[in-house]
């Protein structure tokens, strides 16, 4: 079930990350100077949150497999707790 939780998250930020530069780098009504950048922007934005939220389910997923062995090293040495 987790497999299936993170298999869904990664591909949706992966399509919101090749997507949004795509949609937000679309011409926009410039209305004063230096608006146009502004899809350019968010679109850094976005990716940078999305890369952070992917490293920080994978240090979870990592920091939970290392919680699993020495757990499992806890039972083997004796003083399973």
């Amino acid at each position: 079930m987790r497999n299936r939780l993170f298999t869904a998250i990664v591909i949706s930020l992966l399509t919101l990350m090749l997507a949004a530069p795509a949609v937000l780098a679309a011409p926009l009504a410039q209305d004063a100077p230096g608006e146009s950048n502004l899809g350019y922007l968010l679109a850094g934005t976005l990716l940078t949150w999305a890369g952070f939220f992917v490293y920080a389910v994978f240090l979870w997923r990592k920091s939970r497999d290392l919680r699993r062995e020495v757990d499992d090293l806890r039972r083997q040495l004796g003083g399973g707790e």
